[in-house]
C-alpha cells in the first residue's frame, strides 16, 4: 500500500501535499537581443554599410555578455526583412527569454520590431538607444549617418509603443555602443528584474503572528502574493519546538565552542550560549524541513519563555551565511525588503529602528535587533556577545550582540500597505565611523541622510512609514525604484 500523503501540519515524513518536495532554485536569466537594420540601405551601400552594422551590434552582443556574467544573451541576429523579424521573434519565443535588449543599428520602420516582439510581448524591453561614437562627426558621409540613424527609428518605435499601449513602462538606455556606463544602467536593471522575479517563487515562513499593537506591520497574504510575489507559509510554533526539542548536545558542540572562541562574552553562562545554540539549529531544522527561503519569528514572551533563549545567535549565524534571510516581530514586510536587499547585494542587510537624531551630524541613531551579519562591525574585535537587554520570560541571560555599523554608503528601506496600497521607502544614506561602541548592549548604526535631518523626519513621520528599518551597505536605490515600478506599486525616494 502507498504511503498516504498528508499536509506539512501534520506529516511525519518530508513529502507533504502542499509544499513542494524541492525547493524552487533561483535562475539567471536568459536576455534576448534583437538588432534591427533595414534590406533597403544594403544595396544602396553594398560595399560595407552592412558589414559595419554587424559589427556594431555584434560589439553591443559581445559587451552584454561581459557585463552579464552568468546570465545568458541569446542573439538570433540581425533583423532586416519582415521575415528574419518574425523568425527571430519565434527563436527568442522558444528559447523563453525572460526580457529583451532591443537595438536599432540602422533607421528600420516600425513594423520590423513589433513583429519579432508579438511573439513575445510578455517581458519587459530595454531600449538602447546607441551609436557608434559618443561624438558627431563633422566630416561624416550619409553612409555613416545611416550607421548611426537608430534614434530615429527609436523615437518612431517608441512613440508607437505609446499609441498601442504597449510597454508603458519601457526602459531606455542611452550610450554608445563601447559606453560602460550604459551597459551597468542595464545591468542594474536586469539585476532589479531578475530580483523581483525570485520573489514570486519566494517562500516565507511565519512562526507566531506580528508583535502585539504593530498594527504597521499587519499584513493580507493574499496582498502579499498578488502585488509582491512571495509566498506565505504560517507555521505553527510547535514545529519549531518539536525541533528544539530534538537537537543533540553533538550538534551543539561545534556552534558553542566557535561563539565562545569567535566573540567576547560578556556576562553569560555556559548554558545561554548552549541553548542560543541549540536554537539555531532549531531554527535552520524548521526552515529547512518546510522548503522556505525566509522566516519572521515573533518570539517575544511564547519561544523565549520555552525556549530560555532569544533567536539572536541563531539569526546572527543565518545572517552570516547567507543562504535564509530571517528578522523577527512579524516584520513580514521588513523581510520582503531584506530579501530583495540580499538578492541585489548577496548579502543579508541589517535589520533595526528608527532612533534619535543628531542635528549636527545630519544623522539618525539606528538601534538594532540584536543580530545582523557581524561582518558590518566597525573592529571585529569590539563586538561584544551580552545578555539581552529586554527580558522577555527567559531563564538566564538570553543572548544578544553590541556593536557598532562600521561607516560606509548604505541604502536604506522598507515596505508598508497603507489606505492607498503599497509603497516602497527608498533612501541613499552614510553610515557614519563610530570608533567605539556605543555601550548600550544593542547594535547601533548612525546614518547620515542628505536631507536636513528634522526636515527628512518630518516627511518621514508624515508619509507613514513602518518603525523598522532594513540597512544594506551599497547604494541600490536605482535597482528598488526600479523592482517597486515592477510590482507598480509607489515609491518614496529622500
Amino acid at each position: 500500500m502507498s504511503e498516504m500523503i498528508e499536509s506539512f501540519e501534520t506529516a511525519k515524513g518530508n513529502v507533504f501535499g502542499d509544499l513542494l518536495t524541492t525547493r524552487v532554485q533561483d535562475k539567471e536569466l536568459k536576455i534576448g537581443l534583437l538588432t534591427v537594420g533595414f534590406f533597403e540601405y544594403w544595396r544602396m551601400f553594398p560595399d560595407s554599410l552592412r558589414d559595419n552594422v554587424t559589427a556594431d551590434m555584434t560589439c553591443i552582443f559581445d559587451n552584454l555578455q561581459k557585463h552579464l556574467n552568468h546570465n545568458h544573451v541569446i542573439w538570433p541576429g540581425i533583423i532586416d526583412t519582415l521575415d528574419s523579424a518574425d523568425e527571430a521573434g519565434k527563436v527568442l519565443a522558444l528559447e523563453q527569454v525572460d526580457l529583451i535588449v532591443y537595438v536599432a543599428g540602422t533607421y528600420c520602420p516600425d513594423y520590423m520590431a513589433i513583429q519579432a516582439l508579438e511573439h513575445i510581448r510578455h517581458v519587459p524591453v530595454i531600449l538602447f538607444n546607441t551609436q557608434h561614437d559618443n561624438t558627431i562627426n563633422l566630416k561624416t558621409n550619409y553612409e555613416n549617418i545611416l550607421r548611426n540613424s537608430g534614434l530615429i527609428a527609436n523615437l518612431q518605435l517608441a512613440a508607437t509603443f505609446r499609441k498601442m499601449g504597449w510597454y508603458t513602462d519601457l526602459k531606455v538606455v542611452v550610450g554608445s555602443i563601447n559606453d560602460g556606463s550604459a551597459y551597468e544602467e542595464m545591468t542594474r536593471y536586469i539585476r532589479a528584474y531578475k530580483a523581483y522575479m525570485s520573489l514570486k517563487t519566494t517562500n516565507i515562513g511565519v512562526i507566531g503572528h506580528v508583535f502585539r499593537g504593530m498594527y504597521d506591520f499587519e499584513y493580507d497574504k493574499t496582498m502579499i502574493k498578488g502585488t509582491l510575489g512571495p509566498n506565505v507559509i504560517s507555521i505553527q510554533v510547535d514545529h519549531l519546538l518539536e525541533q528544539f526539542s530534538k537537537v543533540t548536545d553533538e550538534e551543539i558542540k561545534d556552534i558553542a565552542e566557535s561563539t565562545k572562541s569567535r566573540f567576547s562574552i560578556v556576562g553569560l553562562q555556559d548554558e545561554d550560549i548552549y541553548k542560543s545554540s541549540k536554537f539555531y539549529f532549531a531554527l535552520k531544522n524548521t526552515i529547512e524541513r518546510f522548503r522556505l527561503d525566509a522566516l519572521t519569528l515573533l518570539g517575544q514572551h511564547y519561544v523565549e519563555e520555552k525556549t530560555g533563549t532569544t533567536s539572536y545567535l541563531a539569526n546572527t549565524l543565518m545572517h552570516e551565511e547567507g543562504k535564509y534571510v530571517v528578522n523577527t516581530e512579524g516584520d513580514i514586510h521588513g523581510l520582503i525588503m531584506m530579501i530583495l536587499l540580499n538578492k541585489l547585494s548577496g548579502k543579508t542587510p541589517a535589520y533595526a529602528e528608527w532612533g534619535e537624531y543628531d542635528e549636527q551630524l545630519n544623522a539618525i541613531l539606528m538601534v538594532h535587533h540584536g543580530y545582523a551579519n557581524t561582518e558590518y562591525a566597525t573592529d571585529m574585535n569590539t563586538v561584544k556577545v551580552n545578555r539581552s537587554p529586554e527580558q522577555w520570560g527567559l531563564k538566564g541571560q538570553g543572548f544578544g550582540f553590541e556593536y557598532t555599523l562600521k561607516a560606509g554608503v548604505v541604502t536604506v528601506a522598507h515596505i508598508i500597505i497603507d489606505a492607498d496600497g503599497y509603497k516602497m521607502l527608498i533612501v541613499k544614506g552614510k553610515a557614519l565611523h563610530i570608533p567605539e561602541n556605543i555601550p548600550c548592549e544593542e547594535i547601533t548604526a548612525v546614518i547620515q541622510f542628505e536631507t536636513p535631518v528634522k526636515q527628512f523626519l518630518k516627511a518621514l513621520i508624515k508619509e507613514g512609514f513602518a518603525h523598522h528599518c532594513i540597512i544594506g551597505y551599497g547604494d541600490y536605490t536605482e535597482e528598488l525604484a526600479t523592482i517597486a515600478d515592477f510590482m507598480k506599486i509607489r515609491k518614496v525616494i529622500y
